[in-house]
């Protein structure tokens, strides 16, 4: 039988899933400072979730999920992760705002969407060039407040001999198509104007990536330069 949950209630199920994660052992002291309540309150919860055969609570203030209460709290817990990650890595939030967005937002998500958003999530990352390069084109709009050269390109064609960087030989001239790698790799790669759309040359220096863009000469590391794609 399926058991309707109230927002809160689903909290406390996904934060003792995650503290399980952690620990051996579950104890109502630890679950009300995660949550931040009092004692009190956090007992007349758990003796509901008790009632709805979700949880064990006993006088020692130790908490264990039954079969059904773990099967509920894992599939909250994953749906917050994945809000979560969403959010962070497509959407370029700041991980304690994100981690505040999704707890409101995974509470109003109907299964369809929530689907829908895992297929999205299973496609970015399955694609075998990585980033796409709307995407790259996309994050370094939040950061600009404009669209990269790229986007202003005539050239419709499907781009086939891509490389990268790192790879490239001393003395070549090539031009940027996207920027992949972490957040924090493609923000250095990015803020050094190596961006979707420009044309730099290449030259190497003691071991690093030394590119010209407009005249500038741009160290990268050797992280940074296998993050950028050129053709």
């Amino acid at each position: 039988m399926e058991v309707e949950l109230s927002p809160r209630a689903e909290d406390y199920l996904k934060t003792i899933y995650k503290l399980s994660r952690e620990k051996s052992t579950v104890r109502l002291s630890e679950l009300a400072r995660q949550l931040g309540v009092k004692m009190p309150s956090a007992i007349q919860m758990l003796r509901s979730l008790e009632e709805a055969g979700l949880l064990k609570y006993g006088n020692h203030g130790l908490i264990r999920l039954t079969e059904q209460g773990a099967k509920i709290a894992k599939k909250l817990y994953e749906r917050h992760q994945l809000l979560k990650k969403f959010l962070i890595k497509y959407l370029n939030i700041d991980p304690e705002i994100a981690e505040r967005d999704a707890c409101g937002m995974e509470h109003h998500m109907s299964p369809e969407t929530y689907e829908r958003l895992i297929k999205f999530i299973e496609f970015m990352e399955g694609c075998p060039r990585g980033e796409p390069l709307w995407l790259t084109s996309f994050h370094y709009f939040l950061k600009h407040g404009k669209r990269p050269i790229y986007c202003f390109s005539e050239t419709n064609a499907v781009i086939v001999n891509m490389s990268t960087l790192d790879r490239a030989e001393e003395g070549a001239v090539v031009k940027v198509v996207r920027v992949l790698g972490e957040p924090n790799v493609r923000e250095s790669v990015l803020d050094k104007g190596i961006i979707p759309g420009v044309t730099v040359r290449v030259k190497r220096i003691k071991g690093k990536v030394i590119v010209e863009v407009d005249g500038v000469e741009v160290a990268l590391s050797q992280e940074e330069a296998r993050a950028v794609q050129v053709i």
